[in-house]
């Protein structure tokens, strides 16, 4: 099975569009055929109508955050007292992925601001968060993902490794939340990129990728041989989208070269 690829819109066609919106149509005019996005807070009309006018899928889409608060803007699904918020963000998103079809929801954990003691209420929140959340996603026939994310690119992200990720979700039982698979902090939380994602096969339900260390496209020298590791993923038996979270080094049309490199397409 090809891998198909889709334009992370947190990352691609920044430098030519503000709004997420835009982002849609010029990624669709580049050839993507899918997209992960941000929630879209303030556009979510203007977004569900260009999902509608390009046909491009949303393969993802963030849990809503409150970007003006230090702790919560990467999410809070994880943090004591937030549950209140958490559960109106839930709702929010579900219903936004509702109108434009999308499948999957990223609940994004939020940071860690305390002692080493307290570590145990933020898994406490968390867990019981995400059973909260794997209720809602299934009567709407959705699937959540968590994501481990590196110290490098997020400091003090709750969610910093696979193997709490694989605790966490053994405590929360339920087969519709799932692990992502970010191939840029796989290898800078642990190496060993082949071994590891045999080892977290069964738990894993998502796939985005970037060059390490800097983030780049998938063809930029860099640590990991996608050569090598594009096969991989094939052999993985992974069918659905593969979402494209680098940074172009330069422009993200310019960097788009990467994909016949490669062998693939769009």
């Amino acid at each position: 099975m090809a891998l198909k690829f889709a334009a992370n819109l947190n990352f691609l066609f920044t430098e030519r569009a503000a709004t997420i919106a835009e982002r849609i149509r010029l990624a669709h005019q580049s050839g993507f055929r899918a997209v992960e996005i941000p929630y879209p807070e303030g556009e979510t009309a203007a977004v569900v109508a260009a999902v509608k006018e390009t046909g491009v899928v949303v393969s993802l889409v963030n849990l809503a955050f409150d970007k003006t608060d230090d702790q919560l803007r990467f999410g809070s699904t994880s943090v004591p007292g937030s549950e209140k918020l958490f559960r109106s963000q839930l709702d929010a998103t579900i219903e936004f992925a509702r109108q434009v079809q999308c499948g999957k929801i990223h609940l994004t954990a939020g940071l860690f601001k305390g002692s080493p003691a307290q570590e145990a209420d933020y898994t406490k929140t968390y867990t019981s968060n995400l059973k909260i959340a794997a209720e809602s996603l299934k009567a709407n026939q959705l699937i959540g993902v968590i994501e481990p994310i590196n110290k490098y690119a997020v400091p003090g992200y709750f969610m910093n490794s696979y193997a709490k990720a694989a605790g966490v979700l053994a405590a929360v039982g339920a087969d519709n939340i799932r692990l992502l698979a970010d191939l840029y902090h796989l290898q800078h939380l642990h190496g060993n990129v082949s071994k590891t994602l045999e080892e977290y096969k069964s738990l894993i339900g998502h796939f985005q990728i970037a060059q390490v260390p800097h983030r780049h496209e998938p063809d930029v020298p860099g640590e990991l041989d996608y050569g090598y590791v594009f096969k991989a993923l094939q052999e993985f038996g992974y069918e659905d989208w593969v979402g494209c979270e680098y940074r172009p080094k330069t422009t993200t049309v310019e960097g788009l070269g990467w994909v016949t490199k490669l062998g693939y397409t769009l």
